[in-house]
């Protein structure tokens, strides 16, 4: 029982039980009966010494709101750790934006936004920091100590959540001719009530010299010495950049003559490790850089490929640094349906096949193909391959899919897309290129390579309460798509130059899980699909209206003509028609004006605009479920290398039996929905699938491949984690309070997990 309590002056005083009870009540304020405050203060209090700090029982009344494991604890932690931050940062005396706009630039750490003071005083009524008194406490605790501006070795703090959305609009808006303080307010309201989700990059580098807003960078290389050195240079930049990698190695396999024959080939491996070596020699955050490699079923290799990170493989020829994503298209599909045997083929010698896999229609890879393998000496058996990439899911968690042709299907890009990035929803151009030298060509020029980048936000839809809102959310997500494109520090002038001709965005959809239970939909029923069709259509009418919008402010991308939107592409031209067998609604946007706006204008101002990225990272920094995922659980521990968030499913204890545990979904009905939202999606999906595990649950070799022939059939173009269910957390379907689910889900592209 605390007798006396140190206050901030170093004073002692009695304990005042009346103090530390009104605490407690106005915490709890707005919270109606979903809280007891007063349990909350006799646990905190029994927690301390006889003599504590008052600082001391601030933090024990947030640790047992903590341990309650429910989303209003969560929000009344959220409320005294909101004032703690202020009597820490701030010594309970807030500071004005100009205040510690200039600290920051005495520290060194900000540079001098182009504002007046005028227009600082203007700011300062627009800036709220109340807004702080309604975030969870783990919005809070992840802006803090990942996002907000800090001097790491002082230990120096300067930023609230307030200040760091105030620091990134108005940094946003910074070269804005007209309207520039409209602006600002725009992005920070968005931003401060939690409706633009925002990369990381974003977070800690806006308004600072540093202007690395690396994104996903996929790269390929051909089949040289000087193109694949060049990949690992590009590895190797990239990761220094803070991007993760996505990695096409397009050479010749094990046992190809080199030289006319003079040298056997050693295969794909060795080039592999030099890629592992590139990225692991440089740190993203105290770890160091990823990539995963893109394979096809059709690789002479592909049964050494795809179990190069499994735990039975050899330590000497494992090769685990990387991860691994198997691609295929619906004629392979057709040979695993029949149980057929197939004939590999190698890139040296069947170069026209080769690139024949990636096109959106099979006649002309069929027709190769069959000529082919009348004299293939080398035959595989289809479901053998195909279920070994399967499993390995299910063994190692990171081997996924994608779809040659569905890829080069459903897009506005003309050209030919060989992969995916790291988390596998970015589906860009490249090109490999011929040198080193060729990517600091200042110039671009036709038959140079190409690096795909792509620039990524998210629309938080649980948050966004009108279609006009949603408008302009999604004009606001390009507009800050459209600063870092220009406003980046570039590793190559030639990934400068064929960015901005680009002009890639990959808007996703934040938030879903929270959206689908507060309107009372399900991922796994008919109903529950056509709302998703109806709300995904919304997100990229929204997004094509932004992009012409600013194509008409600003001018259309540079490259657009490499794209079939000045003819008028639109995402309804060219999806999966077997998705119509999923829903029963049909479209409810007028997109035939919207197509002859398009042209009239002669494209829009980015080539790509949509993509779904897993957000594990900065939905935490939105108070929000991440990404298009169901929830696992009401209540999980969520980790990083640094820190402990207490996530909680917002509005959980009133919406628990709306909420849909992602491991009551079925992989098949997981996949369904999945095919539904691709049709409204330019780029991919960061698909996860979940399988329970526990207990006498399993699934049959039947259930995964016919989940690997529903992708095939509903135009999937890539899956990402299969997740299984290993340990309980706080269940939907019970109000024990059990122990939370450690989530140790390793953030290893600070894009793609927003």
């Amino acid at each position: 029982m605390i007798e006396s309590i140190i206050k901030r002056n170093g004073e002692l005083e009695p304990f005042s039980p009346d103090k530390v009870n009104g605490w407690g009540q106005w915490a709890s304020k707005k919270l109606g009966n979903s809280v007891d405050w007063g349990s909350v203060v006799i646990d905190a209090v029994n927690k301390c010494q006889k003599v504590c700090s008052s600082l001391d029982l601030q933090k024990a009344l947030i640790e047992v709101c903590l341990s309650r494991k429910t989303w209003e604890y969560n929000l009344m932690a959220g409320r005294l750790y909101a004032s703690l931050i202020d009597r820490e940062v701030f010594n309970s005396s807030i500071p004005t934006i100009k205040q510690v706009h200039q600290s920051l630039i005495d520290a060194n750490i900000m540079v001098q936004l182009a504002y007046s003071d005028e227009e600082y005083a203007a700011l300062e009524k627009v800036i709220d920091h109340s807004i702080n008194y309604t975030y969870p406490h783990y919005q809070l605790n992840q802006i803090r100590y990942k996002y907000s501006l800090r001097n790491k070795v002082a230990k120096k703090e300067y930023e609230s959540a307030q200040f760091v959305y105030m620091r990134m609009a108005m940094a946003l808006a910074e070269y804005e001719k007209t309207d520039r303080l409209y602006h600002v307010q725009q992005f920070y309201e968005h931003f401060a009530h939690g409706r633009i989700n925002v990369p990381t990059p974003y977070y800690v580098n806006l308004g600072t010299r540093l202007k690395g807003y690396a994104s996903c960078c996929l790269y390929t290389t051909d089949d040289t010495a000087k193109s694949l050195a060049t990949g690992d240079h590009i590895a190797y930049m990239m990761t220094c950049a803070s991007a993760g990698i996505g990695t096409h190695i397009k050479t010749r396999s094990l046992g190809d003559p080199v030289r006319g024959g003079v040298i056997q080939h050693q295969g794909k491996l060795p080039y592999y490790r030099s890629m592992v070596g590139a990225i692991g020699a440089n740190l993203q955050n105290g770890r160091g850089g990823a990539s995963t490699v893109h394979y096809t079923a059709f690789d002479p290799e592909v049964e050494v490929i795809q179990k190069l990170r499994h735990p039975t493989t050899p330590q000497s020829k494992r090769i685990a640094g990387c991860h691994y994503s198997f691609g295929s298209n619906r004629s392979f599909g057709r040979m695993v349906a029949k149980n057929e045997d197939y004939a590999p083929f190698s890139y040296h010698d069947q170069p026209e096949l080769y690139e024949a896999q990636y096109l959106k229609d099979t006649t002309v890879f069929d027709k190769l193909y069959t000529e082919y393998a009348k004299t293939a000496k080398v035959k595989f058996n289809a479901r053998d391959i195909a279920m070994g990439a399967l499993t390995q899911a299910y063994d190692t968690g990171v081997q996924y899919l994608h779809f040659t042709d569905a890829m080069n299907k459903h897009t506005p890009f003309k050209e030919t897309i060989y992969q995916s990035n790291l988390c596998q929803e970015i589906n860009l151009i490249t090109k490999p290129f011929s040198s080193i030298e060729e990517l600091y060509k200042a110039i671009y020029e036709e038959g140079d390579g190409e690096i795909g980048l792509c620039n990524l936000a998210g629309a938080v839809v649980s948050n966004i309460t009108s279609d006009k809102q949603y408008a302009s959310v999604t004009y606001y997500c390009l507009k800050m798509v459209e600063y870092t494109l220009d406003h980046a520090e570039y590793p190559f002038p030639n990934l400068r130059n064929t960015a901005q001709a680009r002009r890639s965005a990959g808007v996703g959809i934040m938030g879903l899980a929270h959206w689908m239970a507060k309107n009372n939909h399900k991922y796994d029923t008919l109903e529950g699909r056509n709302a998703i069709h109806e709300l995904f259509e919304t997100h990229m009418y929204h997004l094509v209206n932004a992009s012409l919008k600013l194509a008409k402010e600003l001018g259309t991308a540079e490259w657009i003509h490499k794209t079939l939107w000045p003819e008028g592409w639109l995402p309804i031209d060219t999806y999966e028609k077997n998705v119509d067998q999923l829903v029963t609604v049909g479209n409810k946007r007028d997109w035939e004006s919207l197509r002859k706006e398009i042209i009239a204008t002669g494209g829009i101002r980015h080539s790509v605009l949509a993509a779904h990225m897993p957000g594990e990272s900065s939905s935490l920094g939105s108070g929000t479920t991440n990404g298009a995922y169901p929830i696992r659980e009401l209540y999980l521990i969520k980790t990083n290398d640094t820190q402990v968030n207490h996530w909680a499913a917002p509005d959980g204890t009133k919406l628990k039996n709306k909420y849909q545990s992602a491991w009551t979904i079925s992989t098949s009905d997981m996949i369904k929905a999945y095919a539904v939202m691709q049709k409204w999606t330019d780029q991919g999906i960061s698909a996860d699938l979940y399988v329970n595990m526990k207990g006498t649950d399993k699934i049959s070799s039947t259930e995964i491949l016919q989940d690997y022939l529903d992708m095939l059939k509903y135009g999937m173009k890539t899956r990402y984690y299969v997740n299984s269910n290993t340990a309980s957390g706080v269940s939907l379907n019970s109000t024990d309070d059990e122990e939370g689910e450690i989530n140790n889900e390793q953030e290893i592209c600070e894009s793609c997990s927003l």
